[in-house]
């Protein structure tokens, strides 16, 4: 709770405030989750609306310059912009009490320009504004076409690639004139190597022409940016899908490379452990290092691979995990991220449960339950942010 004044407080009340949050840190993890419980029964009774107006902070050292520091964010999926004010407070307020510095949010090109050369942005302007002042750093993911700019071959779906790199180009650069000032992370598109995000299907070659040609809109508007390449799925090369790592060295070969700071990859397992070594001829996670060797031999040993998407759901599903394991997978992949330096931030997804049906995987991703209770996994994120600090 906090954290969600920090901004506004004069330096004496701030060192007040860092004081009881060390203390926070410190006490053991039962004292720290009976106390989050606490301030669930508090936000549901008091939260406050979100201004739609409201302007968020500018871009500060939580965003820019980041230190060697592991660090864990949140990616909440599409239905974090489809809260009302109140559980949207409550969701971010849960997030940035377990450690999250960041939480990736969608900028839908769908939604917003759905009639070309006219702009909605008074939800995106609300989740943004949201979550800065929260106290943590947006993640911009920039995507999906509008039913105008569709390619022709798939044109009844928001998830086709644009028919034109350069008109997707302009939108990016619509979206970082507006923004600017309040978020310089951003990520070019999602899961592009298979053929659910990318249709009519995946192309190496027609993304990197949207990678470079948004990479250049972004750096020419704001120079200080972080620009990462859309996350990458698990899939295998069957003639539909492409495999992460034949993506990437295509994307190598293509010099598509010069136009990203951070490769960017979903490492999902489940409901295999991401070191469980049976597993091996196709664990994604397990691909984080032979892609960091073609990165090395391509030049970008300085370059990290960030994972804007890891987790795995919970519930009655034939590929559900337990809660433990859950906690496990969230925990291996954090374990990773603090012993290699050449791996970014991680975003879990999800925050919270995108509904209750246990039946359902897509539902059940959340370190929260919908009614916003903690799983184990929200204790073991809080429990690694505590005794590894971003700041």
């Amino acid at each position: 709770m906090f954290r969600i004044y920090f901004h506004r407080m004069n330096g004496f009340e701030r060192s007040k405030c860092c004081y009881i949050l060390s203390m926070f840190r410190r006490a053991p993890l039962s004292v720290r989750l009976t106390l989050i419980a606490l301030t669930v029964s508090v936000v549901s009774l008091t939260a406050t609306s979100v201004s739609a107006s409201a302007a968020p902070a500018t871009v500060d050292g939580r965003c820019t310059n980041m230190s060697s520091a592991p660090r864990i964010g949140g990616s909440p999926g599409a239905t974090l912009g489809a809260l009302s004010n109140a559980d949207l407070d409550h969701e971010l307020t849960l997030a940035s009490n377990a450690g999250m510095f960041g939480v990736r949010v969608d900028i839908d090109w769908s939604g917003i320009e759905a009639v070309r050369g006219r702009f909605d942005w008074s939800n995106t302007d609300r989740v943004l504004a949201a979550v800065v002042s929260h106290g943590m750093c947006p993640l911009g993911i920039i995507g999906y076409t509008p039913a105008w700019a569709r390619v022709a071959a798939a044109a009844g779906d928001s998830h086709s690639r644009p028919a034109d790199p350069n008109t997707y180009a302009g939108f990016v650069g619509t979206v970082v004139q507006r923004y600017r000032d309040h978020m310089n992370l951003w990520e070019v598109w999602n899961e592009p190597n298979i053929v659910g995000f990318f249709k009519p299907q995946p192309d190496v070659a027609a993304y990197s022409l949207m990678l470079r040609a948004a990479y250049q809109k972004i750096k020419a508007l704001q120079p200080n940016s972080t620009v990462l390449s859309g996350g990458l799925a698990p899939a295998t090369n069957n003639g539909v899908n492409i495999d992460p790592t034949t993506y990437l060295q295509q994307m190598y070969q293509l010099g598509a490379n010069a136009y990203f700071d951070g490769f960017n990859l979903h490492p999902y397992t489940y409901p295999a452990l991401p070191n469980d070594p049976s597993t091996s001829s196709w664990n994604t996670a397990m691909k984080l290092w032979p892609m960091h060797d073609i990165m090395v031999a391509g030049g970008d040993s300085a370059k990290q691979i960030w994972l804007t998407e890891f987790g795995a759901p919970t519930g009655t599903a034939s590929t559900a995990v337990s809660e433990q394991g859950q906690a496990d997978t969230i925990g291996i992949i954090m374990d990773a991220v603090l012993g290699n330096s050449w791996i970014g931030p991680a975003f879990v997804y999800s925050t919270r449960d995108a509904g209750t049906n246990l039946a359902d995987p897509e539902q059940n991703f959340g370190l929260l339950r919908r009614d916003f209770s903690p799983k184990l996994a929200y204790g073991r994120v809080l429990d690694f942010t505590s005794g590894h600090p971003a700041a």
